[in-house]
């Protein structure tokens, strides 16, 4: 493999995880960055660092928890052929790209989604349909990234249900403490969603990266984790306001508590996935959970259900695409 492909490979993965940072950072923190006055964006940069440190720490922790997820996400079991170098490279251009465009343009992108279109687009392309492991990506990704989203909602509705009281509901003279509460939780419930990205969205990222060092000397993970872990925290201090500025509009729905149940049913359902090798998507998920506990479900959902069309009809064929482009130029660029 040429050095300056694994240099390059690398260094697209930065970029990739640093679009990742500031597209989904941002998400996690949004409700730190409401003002409680007048309902309006308040920038944070205290926030943003609060929710890119944890997503690195989470990056580092899913070395150790989500070993399943990585090697899903290999190149090697996806495909029926063996990928090159370049194949591998084309698909981080692809996915590194859309989701850089997404957060340019300040629209939620889901990374999964536009990785595993860089793959299915680039390798029919290629090698042709019949070079996918069709049966592992359906079982062991597609259905996964379906099903996530429906088992936030129905998991933040049963916690709507179960919980006795809000934060908001408190009465009398414990109202400060209530409201002190509150907030603690509230920052806690975004730092446990930023830690949960982190270790569901890292190692699909990592997985790509690792394959540049197979053979080498540095044939190792924990490069790529740590290249991710940096990029995150990069991604959310420079860009992470400009996804959250424009979902302020969605999340003024939600009181404390209901953002708060929804953060807990995030957390709770990525993080699950990333130790039994679920793919989900982390903000596709979150949007479910923002639905099952407001009290606007009809326009959380209508919304919810947006988002998930724009993934599948717009993210996943555009990373493709995009992948392809890259092909046809890296090809001109190195003889594979």
């Amino acid at each position: 493999m040429a050095y300056e492909v694994v240099l390059v490979g690398l260094g697209v993965l930065f970029f990739l995880a640093f679009g990742n940072g500031a597209n989904d950072v941002g998400k996690s923190v949004v409700s730190l960055m409401i003002d409680p006055e007048t309902a309006e964006f308040r920038q944070s940069y205290k926030a943003l660092m609060w929710g890119g440190i944890f997503s690195g720490i989470g990056s580092i922790a899913a070395i150790l928890i989500a070993g399943r997820l990585f090697s899903i996400f290999t190149p090697q079991s996806l495909l029926l052929t063996v990928p090159g170098s370049l194949f591998v490279l084309n698909v981080l251009i692809g996915a590194a790209a859309w989701v850089l465009i997404g957060t340019l343009l300040r629209v939620p992108v889901s990374t999964t989604h536009a990785i595993i279109g860089s793959i299915i687009i680039q390798a029919a392309y290629l090698f042709g349909a019949a070079s996918l492991e069709w049966n592992f990506l359906i079982w062991r990704i597609l259905l996964p990234l379906a099903a996530g989203p429906l088992a936030a909602v129905f998991g933040a509705y049963l916690l709507s249900r179960l919980s006795r009281r809000g934060p908001e509901q408190a009465q009398g003279p414990e109202i400060d403490h209530s409201k002190l509460r509150a907030s603690a939780a509230e920052w806690g419930s975004a730092a446990a969603v930023s830690f949960g990205r982190g270790i569901n969205d890292a190692p699909k990222m990592a997985a790509l990266g690792a394959f540049f060092l197979l053979g080498s000397a540095m044939g190792s993970s924990l490069l790529p984790y740590l290249i991710v872990s940096l990029a995150f925290v990069a991604g959310s201090l420079v860009w992470g306001d400009r996804v959250a500025r424009g979902l302020i509009g969605h999340t003024r729905h939600l009181h404390p508590g209901q953002r708060i149940k929804a953060h807990m049913a995030t957390a709770a359902l990525v993080s699950a996935g990333a130790y039994f090798g679920d793919p989900f998507s982390t903000t596709q998920v979150a949007a479910g959970a923002n639905a099952g506990a407001g009290k606007k479900k009809r326009h959380m959902l209508r919304s919810s259900l947006h988002g998930m069309a724009l993934a599948w009809l717009v993210t996943l064929p555009a990373a493709g695409l995009l992948a392809v482009a890259a092909s046809i130029l890296t090809a001109r660029i190195w003889i594979p």
